[in-house]
């Protein structure tokens, strides 16, 4: 349920990523088929970065950390699934966020590349009202989304390893 959730959210990226990048594909293919993408690459990922802007760093680990929850989910490791999940959920809403924010506002986009600090001071992609809005709609469609898939009708459990790696993950900032 949560690579489901986490690919979906990821997937809602790909039309800007590829208008950015038409000729990276591979996105498409991992999207479109995790499963089968996993099973001839595992973890595996071309190099892109290069070519990168706006939110497409971001969209990068939000594939990373899905292909990490489908790893930990071939291994058996439950209880990690759910904060790798987590993580490429935060990691696509952030490449939505962004990508607005460079749109938005190229010239506190340039001031963050050259670490102009006065230049950027409340121009931030936090301080970006429409990447915030941007952001706000992302986090509603992931809570319609559970509510749509009857999540909170699922029983309760009370797994603790499942607790305390969810713990560590918090711990660590949502990184994993």
């Amino acid at each position: 349920m949560q690579i489901g959730l986490a690919r979906d959210t990821t997937a809602r990226f790909l039309p800007i990523f590829r208008v950015n990048h038409p000729d990276i594909t591979w996105p498409d293919i991992l999207l479109s088929d995790l499963d089968g993408y996993y099973d001839e690459h595992e973890q595996g990922m071309p190099d892109d970065s290069d070519a990168y802007a706006g939110g497409d760093a971001a969209f990068d680990f939000a594939l990373c950390a899905l292909l990490r929850a489908k790893a930990y989910a071939k291994e058996g490791n439950l209880p990690r699934v759910t904060p790798a999940c987590c993580t490429a959920l935060i990691a696509a809403v952030s490449a939505r966020a962004t990508n607005v924010w460079h749109a938005d506002d190229p010239e506190a986009v340039r001031a963050f590349e050259v670490r102009d600090a006065e230049a950027l001071a409340g121009r931030t992609v936090h301080d970006n009202v429409a990447s915030q809005a941007v952001k706000k709609r992302e986090w509603q469609m992931v809570a319609e989304w559970l509510e749509r898939h009857r999540v909170g009708d699922y029983p309760d459990t009370q797994d603790a390893e499942r607790e305390r790696w969810f713990e560590w993950w918090l711990e660590r900032e949502g990184l994993l």
